[in-house]
């Protein structure tokens, strides 16, 4: 057991403990077998927790954001003539955006080099100061990411930047009946302005991601001066009342 708790690390043990183990009962009563809007397979979906971000097609990975991005993406846009910049690195859309003519993948660490290139392919970059020139993107994409973003108007300042015109950062966000700041980075020290602080799960952390924001139905009046257009493209569905969001810049 010391050999294997060192090879797996606290962390896994620590998520074991906290997350998985007193869910059990949920993955006892359920899961199904349906084809997953994600992958389009026929595919057992496990639920390991109390609502559907909790439930994970197992081929893909998907809960039901992911599913609902993917289907709305597949519907909407002619991927393969698009360029596409995802900020996740290791998201289960990359088999759907890599179709496009060019998909960049990216993550965010603080003291990271900017532009820095991780083993496995991807970017490190600032969504609120990307390296990619005026008008060179036509989709950006991310999923509960901005939410944990400081500076979210500097974020949609520069996705209205790098975007063609006519082109759209694709996004969810959990649902929120308004949009509330709930912290502020002040010369690197975090100030809370609601408490207690939110943190939510993060795979590249062990110790969860603190949620700045709760974004809600009013995001075209809090950001809108970023020169995008936000609209509500699909949901609410589910317990969590799952959403995709559209930040287009017009034409």
């Amino acid at each position: 057991m010391n050999l294997l708790s060192r090879y797996v690390g606290r962390g896994f043990w620590r998520r074991l403990r906290k997350r998985v183990l007193p869910n059990l009962w949920v993955l006892a009563t359920t899961w199904r077998i349906r084809k997953c809007r994600c992958c389009e397979r026929l595919a057992l979906h496990l639920q390991f927790g109390p609502d559907e971000e909790y439930c994970k097609c197992v081929r893909c990975t998907a809960n039901l954001r992911y599913e609902m991005q993917a289907e709305y993406l597949r519907d909407h846009y002619d991927l393969g003539a698009l360029d596409i910049l995802e900020l996740d690195p290791n998201s289960c859309l990359r088999p759907i955006l890599s179709r496009a003519r060019s998909y960049v993948r990216t993550y965010f660490r603080f003291g990271h080099a900017v532009g820095a290139r991780r083993a496995d392919g991807s970017l490190m970059q600032d969504i609120t100061s990307l390296t990619f020139d005026d008008a060179s993107v036509d989709l950006i994409v991310s999923s509960d990411v901005l939410e944990h973003v400081p500076d979210l108007e500097a974020a949609f300042r520069e996705s209205f930047r790098v975007l063609r015109p006519g082109g759209s950062h694709v996004f969810t966000v959990p649902f929120e009946p308004s949009t509330v700041r709930r912290a502020v980075l002040e010369q690197g020290t975090v100030r809370h302005l609601v408490t207690p602080p939110e943190y939510h799960a993060d795979p590249l952390d062990p110790g969860g991601i603190l949620a700045f924001w709760h974004l809600g139905p009013d995001l075209q009046d809090a950001f809108g001066d970023s020169g995008l257009v936000f609209e509500l493209v699909k949901g609410p569905e589910g317990r969590r009342r799952s959403v995709v969001w559209r930040a287009r810049k017009a034409i």
